[in-house]
Formats: structure tokens, sequence, C-alpha cells
């Protein structure tokens, strides 16, 4: 749309002089040819199905049973995927165990002490405290290694987070009506919690100097999203989006409130981009996103320039964490009939954060029916909700990873395998050591054969733009 002054603007972002603009325009030309390469390179491609990943016998009517095949066989030029859910206080699920666990594993079977997760993974999706969690892990401490350990995150959140983030802030009275809002200060579904010490605390650990980290300041790709009020439509904040244009990149303290600001509890984050023209007003990034895997997986095979390898979901490796599904609470008719707006309002929230998470898992193990063990999905049923769900966290956790692991059939539902989520972590962590090896061995390669590098053979390495 032209302005007056001959300014552009697209949505909600100006685009002075349109260069803005014309940049996406020539990374759309970017894109079209790369999909026009694809289409050459996609004979070549048929050979390279690795079926030594899958599970052999998946149908529904199987015997439930996992296959771990030698992790050393697990080939290079596979992008590694770590996608976390939201769900509000239940979203410190992973934090406070499954990645410590993850991380744990890894510096053991890596031989590493210092290795972290963002050191195996290349890109992070995380959506409402699993956005927080991605920021945690792929923040540059300024030396080119990540701001905070697994371990390090779950501290924060458990201990500093958890206690700023819920902390009552009273409601003030209206004055035409006062008998009224003191009956909703008093209605616990009423209160809302101050945002103070939270932003307290990113501003503490997200500013270097006098300058506000971005989302250009971290190691690995990271993928958040939320809604935008100002919009009307769901807003993706990526690292990939802020390189190319300034229009696009936002401070990671702001994009920390917006993923997590859930609507009725905390106040909406209203912040821009750091040249002042995209302006969002954002709100929790679960309503739109909660379970962000798909999101990660579409932009890697399209992101080109960071990515230029990989062609289908056969070149990914993915983790999946869910932040535990709800009590599985079942209503009959003659219950429900006579529900209105205020009894509709606890179970619809859950049943749609919950049947989304579900949802795209269902769709994620449609998509990975050919290459199963490419892709692991970590969740638990059973999760408490409220006051008393916060205190049991830990020890929900802990049973997390002795249950057995669960994964959903194409056409068949879910099912149970005969390994808990500590194995079947285990064995992944396996896949990422093997495949971080075999990057050095392909390194190394190109190192001491540089003219087999240069002319694209087998030699070739695979590195991943940081």
């Amino acid at each position: 749309m032209a302005l007056p002054n001959g300014e552009l603007k697209h949505r909600n972002i100006k685009l002075v002089n349109g260069d803005a603009l014309a940049a996406l325009e020539q990374g759309w030309l970017h894109y079209k040819e790369s999909l026009q390469l694809r289409k050459i390179q996609s004979p070549v491609r048929t050979r390279l199905n690795f079926h030594h990943l899958s599970l052999g016998d998946i149908s529904p009517t199987s015997t439930s049973s996992f296959s771990f095949h030698t992790p050393a066989r697990v080939p290079s030029r596979k992008a590694c995927i770590l996608s976390i859910d939201g769900g509000r206080i239940r979203g410190i699920i992973p934090a406070t165990l499954v990645l410590c666990y993850l991380e744990q594993t890894l510096q053991k079977k890596s031989g590493n002490s210092n290795a972290r997760i963002a050191d195996f993974f290349d890109i992070v999706a995380g959506s409402s405290v699993g956005g927080l969690i991605a920021t945690m892990l792929c923040t540059n401490d300024g030396n080119g290694r990540p701001l905070f350990s697994a371990i390090e995150a779950n501290k924060l959140i458990t201990e500093e987070c958890k206690d700023s983030m819920f902390k009552i802030s009273p409601i003030h009275p209206p004055t035409t009506c006062p008998k009224l809002c003191g009956l909703l200060t008093r209605h616990r579904r009423c209160r809302r919690y101050s945002t103070d010490d939270f932003e307290r605390i990113l501003m503490r650990y997200l500013v270097r100097g006098q300058r506000k980290l971005t989302l250009r300041d971290t190691i690995r790709p990271i993928l958040i999203p939320c809604y935008d009020m100002s919009s009307a439509g769901a807003f993706l904040f990526s690292r990939a989006d802020a390189m190319r244009c300034e229009s696009f990149d936002f401070t990671l303290a702001e994009v920390c409130r917006a993923t997590t600001a859930v609507p009725g509890m905390f106040k909406p984050a209203k912040m821009s981009s750091v040249d002042g023209k995209t302006s969002v007003v954002g709100i929790d990034g679960g309503l739109v996103m909660n379970n962000p895997a798909a999101t990660a997986i579409t932009h890697v095979l399209h992101n080109t320039e960071e990515f230029p390898h990989v062609l289908d979901v056969g070149d990914t490796l993915v983790l999946s964490l869910g932040a535990g599904l709800g009590e599985e609470r079942r209503y009959g008719h003659e219950e429900v009939i006579r529900w209105g707006p205020l009894e509709w309002a606890q179970p619809l929230a859950h049943i749609v954060l919950d049947g989304h998470s579900d949802m795209v898992d269902h769709f994620m193990s449609m998509a990975f029916r050919d290459h199963r063990n490419n892709y692991v999905r970590i969740q638990v049923s059973g999760v408490a909700r409220g006051g008393r769900g916060k205190e049991e966290l830990s020890s929900i956790a802990e049973e997390l990873l002795a249950k057995p692991c669960m994964e959903h059939i194409p056409f068949g539902g879910k099912r149970q395998l005969a390994v808990s989520n500590r194995e079947r972590l285990d064995w992944f962590a396996d896949c990422l050591v093997a495949e971080q090896r075999a990057r050095a061995a392909a390194a190394t390669q190109a190192a001491a054969f540089p003219l087999t590098a240069s002319t694209g053979t087998p030699g070739r390495p695979f590195t991943f733009a940081p």
C-alpha cells in the first residue's frame, strides 16, 4: 500500500523507500531459485533414505519393540532440531529434569564435561515457557558459548522466575462498582500476576554492558511464537528473519515477555523492533503454537541458507518435549449440557492447548512415517494442575523418565513402546553424539583434501551456519 509521502507499508511494518520490501523480494527470488535446484537434485536424493533408522515392524497390531541400532551408523548431514512445548507452569517440566538429564548424558557420552544442549542442536524452537527455555540455552554469553547450561536454566526458572512470575498483583476496584470488583478480586481465577520482578530478572541476564541482547545474539537459530494483538495474527520471532532485516530483530527480554504473557494472568507485552519499524502487542505463544515442532521442521526445510542440505524430513533428527498432558477428566452429556461460559472457561483452555500439542504430534508422526526413529516425542499424561501441581512438578518429572515411551502410529492412534522415556533419550543422545562426530570427521577429511570439498564430492563437510 502506497502512502502519500512515497513510503510503503506492509501490515504493521513501515518500509522506508521500499528498502525492506526489496530485501524481502530478493529473498523470495532466492527461495524460488533454490526450489528449482532442489528439483534438479531430487533424483540423486532417492538413494539417501537411511532405513537403518526405522523401528522395524510398527504396525498397530505388532508387539511394542524398539530397535537400538548402532549410533555410529547414523550419517552426517542431518539437522538436529529441539522443540519445547508451552504449558504455563507445567512447561517447566522439560527444564527441571528432561533437558538436565539429556545434557548430563551428552556430556558423559561425548567425554566433554563442558558440553551444552546448544552444541548438539542446530535450531531450538520453544513456545510460552518453552520459549524462555530456548532463549536461555541459545543466548551467546559473549564468548561464543551458551549463556546457561540446562542445570543453570533449571535453577533460574524453578527458583527465581517461578516466584517472580507468580506473584499476585492486586486488582484496583473501579469507582463505578467496588462491590463487584471486590468479589472478582477474592475469586482466585481473576487474580493477575505481576511482571515487574520477572522483567527485572530478564534484564539482569539479557543485557550486556548498556546494550540489550537481541535475536541476533544467539549461537543457534531460535523460533519463538506469540500472538500479536495489533495485527490479529500469529507472530514468529526468528533469528533468520532478524539477520536479514532489523525490522524483525527484537530484544530477547521482550521476546520472552511476549511468549509467556498468558491472557488474564500477565499484561500483554508491547514491543518494537530495534529499528522501531515493527510493533507487536504480544500474548502467550501457546495460544497459536503450543507445540512448535511442525513450525521448526517447516523452517528448516525452507531455510536454504542455514540448512542447504536438508531436502526432506529424512535429513533431520527431531526431539520434541511436551509439557505434560493434564489430568484426563471425562465429562458426560448430562454434566456439560447446562454449562455456561464460566463452567466452560477452564476445561476449554486445557482442551485447546493439550489438543493442539497432541494433533501436531500426530501430524509429525505422519510426516516421519518412513523415518520413524528420526522423530522422538517425550510426553506424559496425568500432570496435576493448580497449586498442588506446582509442588509436585519435580516428582512428576522424575516419574516421566521411568514411564514407557508413547508414539503416534499413522492412522492407528497411540501405541506404548517397550522402552522407557529414559532409554529412548539415551538412544537419542547416542545419535546426537554420532552426528557430531561424523561432522567432525567430514571436516577433518575436507581439511586434508580441500580439492574434494571444492568439487562437491562426498568428501565435502556439512556444517550449518551458526
